[in-house]
């Protein structure tokens, strides 16, 4: 039997350094011919590097009006996140037959403790004040601590529940919203949490973290009209999916200058240089690195693999398609 190609088309660096070298490029070279590039190439590029490819470890935002070209060659498309969808078009994958799987659970950890590391800049002003050290001011700003401030987390998943413990043990009071209810929730985020409807939430917290999937239930969940319940000094923080938020509510509120915003993802990414919230004064803006740890990202490609042979023996794992 002919042995498949799989291709890593590009991508996050560390990632195609897992497939090229090490033990789980020795597995997937085990299974098949395995070509990995190593650069970030646009949608249409990586679409065009798949071709021919049994097999697809997909990194990279894939553009769909080439997907057609896979049809009939390509089986699976083995996601190195979570969120599949905002990367493939998962119907039109669907109606070519490409199977499409994900990696959950690698980046829990990580995306929680990037969440406090925007949380607290954003607090005590350390993207400001860094500025200002350089500048040759050294009058700062004072900003208020975690302890004894009131947290709201947005969605009750294994990244929002790990924000939850890490707030709690730094004696935060944790709001927590959710559809579901969370019956261990004095467990998890201490004795005086509560869990409460997106409006009292964003009303009553100090500070708001979103930790919602992108679902057509939750785009745009975050209206202007929500925003607009934030209190004076609060601080909204994003390492979520910024389409949660409805287009441009976000960066209008910031304008008016008293809400403090911490932000890992957007929409688009990356950022045009216009996009208004690069002019917001004290916004913390990271590139979507919340993942990017050496353990997540092992874990990240350790899942794909792991989904590659369970394809390729014929049980497939982590389907979202």
């Amino acid at each position: 039997m002919q042995r498949p190609t799989i291709v890593f088309p590009g991508g996050e660096p560390a990632l195609a350094a897992h497939f090229a070298h090490g033990p789980l490029a020795d597995r997937l070279r085990a299974r098949g011919e395995v070509v990995v590039h190593q650069d970030l190439p646009d949608p249409d590029e990586a679409a065009r590097r798949l071709v021919g490819a049994q097999v697809g470890l997909l990194g990279t935002h894939l553009s769909t009006a080439h997907l057609a070209d896979l049809a009939g060659r390509t089986r699976l498309l083995a996601f190195t996140g979570t969120g599949a969808a905002s990367y493939v078009d998962l119907d039109t994958c669907r109606s070519l037959g490409i199977t499409v799987t994900n990696v959950t659970g690698y980046g829990d950890r990580a995306v929680a403790e990037h969440a406090l590391a925007l949380l607290l800049a954003a607090l005590r002003g350390v993207v400001t004040g860094d500025r200002a050290v350089r500048a040759g001011d050294w009058t700062g700003a004072a900003g208020p601590e975690l302890a004894g401030s009131t947290v709201a987390v947005i969605g009750a998943g294994a990244i929002g529940r790990a924000f939850a413990r890490i707030l709690a043990a730094l004696d935060a009071h944790v709001l927590v919203v959710d559809p579901r209810p969370v019956e261990d929730l004095a467990a998890l985020a201490g004795p005086d949490a509560r869990q409460v409807d997106l409006r009292e939430a964003f009303a009553t917290a100090d500070a708001v973290s979103l930790h919602l999937p992108l679902l057509p239930a939750t785009r745009g969940l975050v209206t202007a009209e929500v925003l607009d319940l934030l209190r004076p000094g609060a601080v909204l923080v994003n390492t979520g999916r910024a389409e949660v938020i409805a287009p441009g509510a976000l960066a209008r509120r910031a304008a008016r200058g008293d809400v403090r915003i911490a932000c890992d993802v957007f929409d688009p990414e990356p950022l045009p240089a216009d996009d208004p919230l690069l002019a917001v004064p004290g916004a913390v803006l990271t590139p979507h690195l919340g993942f990017r740890t050496p353990q997540a990202l092992a874990r990240m490609a350790t899942g794909a693999v792991e989904c590659v042979e369970a394809f390729l023996d014929g049980r497939p794992l982590r389907v979202v398609t």
